[in-house]
């Protein structure tokens, strides 16, 4: 009976550690227009990380585009400031996290996107 206990345990804690791997993925972000603003939220000790992504017909660099993820003065959430730069696959997008620190209570993110477009 020990034997059995123990097994589902460790396949109960294992897929929990699948699960939270799974809720780790990126929030894509999506912008058709020259800016964005996106209206987010996370849950109790939640971390949500964001990438932005233009659509605007128009190849979207470091240098014509840009994201910031905001707080909004809200405490116990935190974000970082102004988003990284990454590439892959030779196309690029934004990056940035937001932890909530509370235990209880959700918090709400701002994300601002702005996008290059056609003159």
């Amino acid at each position: 009976m020990k034997r059995i206990v123990g097994t589902a345990a460790i396949a109960l804690a294992l897929a929990f550690w699948g699960g939270a791997e799974v809720a780790k993925a990126a929030t894509e972000l999506s912008c058709s227009k020259a800016s964005c603003t996106f209206n987010e939220e996370i849950g109790p000790l939640g971390v949500k990380h964001y990438h932005g992504h233009c659509d605007t017909g128009v190849r979207m660099t470091q240098d014509n585009s840009s994201m910031a993820c905001h707080a909004n003065g809200e405490s116990q959430l935190s974000c970082v400031k102004h988003a990284a730069w990454n590439e892959y696959n030779d196309v690029g997008y934004w990056a940035c996290t937001c932890t909530n620190h509370s235990s209880k209570d959700d918090k709400h993110p701002t994300i601002d996107l702005n996008c290059p477009t056609s003159n």
